[in-house]
């Protein structure tokens, strides 16, 4: 009898041992939660309890995922900084230049054909603005998912001839012959011709904004993809900026001219993913390739 009682005095304090230990681990994990405050930390603990050990566990993966997730508002943060300074830097460029002509204007010491350039200069800054604003909205729809799709069959050569035709004068005006290569029976892709005129628009006036001597313009079939390929001279561009030359408003022009707002390349990266494609920049040589890969068949998008 008296060895039944001994045995039991023994689980009792080995459960209360138990317990007091769980509850030590209980507390120093609880301390350790409160010391950190919400930020990253790496919860230790000194027990042998299994269930103990995956809450520490688990404690320690959702702080790792908040973490992540802090990192990611932060990068946000700085990005959207840096795009309303942006934006606010190119949309004071033009209106300064519109407020001081029309200061011009209406001194009434100048010329009748001074002030129909002064007007002249004032519509152009004007249409600039309209189409910085223009740009930025379009972006903001298309990465809030609010950008709706017509998806129908549509044939890329025949909208990349068509899209090149519209910038015919352009080419002329600059004194560039673009080497255009378009492989024939090339097959149709479901797509949105809307989206894809104005990716080809933008490729073709980034082409036009920096190309000189070299301008190459290519679509040809390879396997299951159609490949577009827009070359042309990039002597501002380095191996550090070509990773950033779909970011916002990422120009090579340090002065951001009016002329480039930045916003062209972001678009066209951003129409292109939503559309199931793929889009790389390579630079080599000096020459910048914007290469687009269009797969014929998909079922997402």
């Amino acid at each position: 009898m008296i060895w039944i009682i001994a045995i039991l005095i023994i689980i009792l304090i080995f459960l209360l041992s138990y317990t007091l230990r769980l509850k030590y681990d209980i507390r120093y994990i609880s301390k350790q939660v409160s010391k950190s405050k919400g930020e990253y930390s790496n919860v230790r603990m000194t027990g042998l309890d299994k269930d103990i050990e995956n809450l520490v566990v688990n404690i320690n993966n959702l702080y790792e995922i908040q973490q992540k997730v802090n990192v990611k508002i932060k990068s946000d943060e700085e990005k959207l900084r840096e795009s309303i300074a942006n934006l606010s830097h190119d949309l004071r460029t033009p209106l300064t230049s519109i407020m001081g002509y029309i200061q011009l204007i209406k001194d009434g010491n100048i010329s009748k054909e001074e002030k129909d350039r002064y007007l002249e200069i004032v519509e152009r800054r004007t249409g600039t603005l309209q189409s910085l604003i223009t740009s930025f909205y379009d972006l903001s729809r298309i990465e809030g998912k609010e950008y709706k799709f017509d998806l129908k069959s549509v044939s890329l050569g025949d909208m990349l001839c068509e899209t090149l035709a519209l910038f015919y004068e352009d080419f002329i005006n600059k004194n560039i012959e673009p080497n255009v290569n378009i492989e024939e029976n090339v097959p149709k892709i479901i797509s949105d011709e809307k989206a894809v005129i104005r990716i080809f628009s933008n490729l073709i006036n980034n082409v036009l904004e920096h190309g000189k001597n070299r301008v190459d313009i290519n679509l040809r079939q390879e396997n299951n993809y159609i490949i577009t390929e827009f070359k042309n001279d990039a002597p501002n561009i380095n191996e550090e900026n070509i990773t950033h030359i779909f970011d916002r408003f990422f120009t090579a022009d340090l002065a951001r001219s009016e002329k480039n707002s930045g916003l062209g390349l972001c678009i066209t990266k951003a129409l292109l993913e939503q559309l199931g494609h793929e889009v790389e920049a390579i630079l080599y040589d000096g020459v910048l390739t914007i290469k687009i890969k269009w797969k014929i068949k998909f079922n997402n998008i």
